[in-house]
C-alpha cells in the first residue's frame, strides 16, 4: 500500500509537470494541459490521502521543519526577485557611469526625438533580422521618447518591407516619420550622428538655405579634402537640414529672396562695391549673415577692407592684428601660440549651455563700437583667457616669429566672436531684425581644425540661431572611446585583497566555524 499510494504521489507530480510546461510553450491546444492538471492533482490527492500517517511522522521530524523553512525561503525570496523585476519595467531608468557618457545620447539627439510631434519608426535591414548594436542603439532612442519604435527586420524573410522602402543594402537603418503613409528616409551608417540627423531630415517639413560667397579667395565648402576648406561644416550643415550651395554675387542683381542665410569665410580679395552694395541691402531686409577674418599677411596679401567696413557699419570693429596667447607643452614650459582656446561665453542663445573649449586659429580682434547706432545690439560671446593679446606688431611676428606684450597691443581677455541683433524698424530700414555673427578667425571652421573640440557644435550652433532654428542649439552627439581607470601598485592590492580574498576568506571561516560547533 505504502508503495502505491507513492506511486501516485510521483505521477501527479509528472502530470503537473507536462501541463503546466504544456501552458506556458504552446498555446491553442488547452484540453492536455487541463487533462494533465486535473489529473495531476487528483493523483496527488491520493498520496496525500493514503499516507496521512507517515506524512505526520515526517512533519514531526527537525529536519523537517528545517527544509520546510529553507522552502518558504527561497519562496520569499523568488517572490522578491519577480517583484524587483515587475517594478523596475515598470520604471525602467537606465544610468550611465561612463565618464564621457558615451551609452547615452547627446544634448541634440535628446532635444531631437522628444519634439517629435508623430510617430517614429526604425526599421533596421540585418542578416537574420538581429544586430546587437543596431537594437542596442534604437532601444537608446526609444528610452528618451515613446514616440520612438523600432522593428529588426530580415530582408529575407520580408522582402515586401526591403522593396517598398527601396531598401538595397544589408545594415540599412529606415527612418519613417509620420506612420507607414508618412515621409521617411534610409542610413546605411550605424552611429547615433547618423540617426539624428536621418530625424532631422525626415520631419523637416522645409530645407533653409545657406550660400556661401565665391569668387574672392574664400574658403570652398565643396573642398572636403584640403586643410582649408569648409567640406566638413557643409556636411556637418547638410547633415542637419541645410541646403548648402556657393554663390558669385557679381553676377547677381541681388541676394536670391530663398537665401536664409549668406556666409562670406575669409575673402582673401576685395569685394565689389556691387556685392557690397547687395549684401547691405539683404541686411536692411531682414537678411542673416555670417563674416569670417584672417590676419594680415606680410605681404599684404589679403585684403579684407570691404568686408571689415560692411560688418563696421553694423557695429563691430575688426583689430588689424593676431591674437597670441600662452600654450604650455609636456616638459617645455610655457610658449606663445596662435591657436588661443576660448572657455569664457557670454549668456547668448548659441552659446546656452555651451561649456566646452573652442580654438580660434589665427583670429583677429573683435570689438564693439563704442557709439552703437540705437537698435543694434553687440555681444563679445566668445573670449580668449587673461593671459592673451592682440599681437598688432604682425611684421615682427611673421617675419620672426616673435611677439611681446607692449602698449601698443590690447591685454586679453580678446572678444573673437561678437553678434549682432539689428532691429531694423528702430534703425529706420523697416520691419523685422537682421541678424550677423561674426568670427575673428577663418581657420575656426575649416576641414583643420573644425574637428578639434567642440568647433563644429559652435558654428552649427550659430547657423542654428541666425536661421531661426534655436531649438536645434545643442551639443552634437560624441565619438565613443573607452573610460579607463589606472590604479597605482598599492591601490590594486587593495582592491585584490578586498575584492578577490576577502569573501571567500569570510565565507570559509564561517564555514569551519559551523562544522566545528556541529562536531562537538
Amino acid at each position: 500500500m505504502r508503495r502505491s499510494s507513492a506511486l501516485y504521489g510521483i505521477l501527479g507530480l509528472v502530470l503537473l509537470a507536462f501541463g503546466l510546461v504544456d501552458y506556458f510553450i504552446a498555446s491553442g491546444f488547452r484540453v492536455f494541459v487541463f487533462i494533465n492538471l486535473i489529473g495531476g492533482v487528483f493523483a496527488i490527492i491520493l498520496w496525500l490521502t493514503s499516507s496521512r500517517p507517515a506524512l505526520a511522522s515526517i512533519a514531526g521530524r527537525r529536519s523537517t521543519r528545517y527544509g520546510a523553512n529553507a522552502v518558504v525561503y527561497s519562496i520569499a525570496f523568488i517572490g522578491l526577485l519577480v517583484a524587483i523585476n515587475y517594478i523596475s519595467t515598470l520604471h525602467h531608468t537606465r544610468l550611465d557611469l561612463t565618464e564621457a557618457k558615451v551609452f547615452s545620447l547627446s544634448s541634440q539627439s535628446i532635444n531631437v526625438v522628444k519634439q517629435l510631434k508623430k510617430p517614429l519608426k526604425f526599421y533596421g535591414f540585418f542578416q537574420g533580422g538581429d544586430n546587437g548594436t543596431a537594437r542596442s542603439l534604437y532601444e537608446t532612442f526609444a528610452y528618451y521618447s515613446p514616440k520612438v519604435t523600432f522593428e529588426m527586420v530580415d530582408p529575407d524573410r520580408h522582402p515586401e518591407l526591403a522593396e517598398r522602402f527601396k531598401v538595397t543594402t544589408m545594415g540599412t537603418t529606415r527612418v519613417q516619420y509620420g506612420g507607414e503613409n508618412g515621409d521617411g528616409t534610409n542610413v546605411a551608417e550605424l552611429n547615433e550622428e547618423a540617426l539624428t540627423n536621418a530625424i532631422i531630415r525626415a520631419t523637416k517639413e522645409t530645407k533653409k538655405v545657406v550660400d556661401f560667397l565665391d569668387g574672392h579667395g574664400e574658403a570652398d565648402p565643396d573642398d572636403a579634402e584640403g586643410q582649408t576648406g569648409f567640406g566638413s561644416i557643409k556636411t556637418a550643415l547638410e547633415g542637419e537640414g541645410y541646403t548648402v550651395n556657393k554663390i558669385v554675387l557679381a553676377t547677381m542683381p541681388k541676394v536670391p529672396d530663398e537665401v536664409n542665410l549668406i556666409v562670406a569665410a575669409g575673402p582673401t580679395k576685395p569685394l565689389g562695391q556691387h556685392e557690397l552694395d547687395a549684401l547691405s541691402e539683404y541686411l536692411k531686409h531682414g537678411g542673416r549673415m555670417i563674416a569670417m577674418f584672417r590676419p594680415q599677411r606680410a605681404d599684404s596679401s589679403i585684403d579684407e577692407s570691404g568686408l571689415v567696413k560692411l560688418v563696421g557699419d553694423w557695429g563691430v570693429k575688426v583689430g588689424n592684428d593676431i591674437v597670441v596667447d600662452q600654450v604650455v607643452r609636456l616638459f617645455a614650459g610655457p610658449a606663445l601660440g596662435l591657436n588661443p582656446l576660448v572657455q569664457t561665453y557670454a549668456e547668448h542663445p548659441i552659446t546656452k549651455g555651451f561649456k566646452q573649449r573652442t580654438v580660434f586659429p589665427m583670429a583677429r580682434s573683435l570689438t564693439a563700437d563704442t557709439n552703437l547706432k540705437p537698435g543694434l545690439t553687440v555681444t563679445p560671446i566668445s573670449k580668449t583667457s587673461d593671459t592673451s593679446w592682440a599681437e598688432v606688431s604682425l611684421d615682427v611676428l611673421f617675419k620672426q616669429q616673435k611677439a611681446q606684450l607692449d602698449e601698443k597691443d590690447t591685454r586679453g581677455p580678446i572678444a573673437v566672436v561678437e553678434t549682432v541683433d539689428a532691429n531694423l524698424e528702430t534703425l529706420g530700414f523697416g520691419k523685422g531684425t537682421a541678424r550677423m555673427v561674426i568670427f575673428g578667425s577663418t581657420d575656426f571652421g575649416d576641414n583643420q581644425y573644425v574637428g578639434n573640440f567642440f568647433n563644429r557644435d559652435f558654428f552649427v550652433n550659430s547657423v542654428d540661431w541666425l536661421t531661426g532654428e534655436e531649438n536645434s542649439i545643442s551639443i552634437r552627439p560624441r565619438s565613443i572611446r573607452a573610460s579607463r581607470f589606472r590604479l597605482t601598485t598599492d591601490q590594486f592590492a587593495i582592491v585584490f585583497a578586498l575584492a578577490v580574498l576577502l569573501l571567500p576568506e569570510m565565507l570559509l571561516i564561517a564555514g569551519i566555524v559551523v562544522w566545528w560547533e556541529r562536531r562537538n
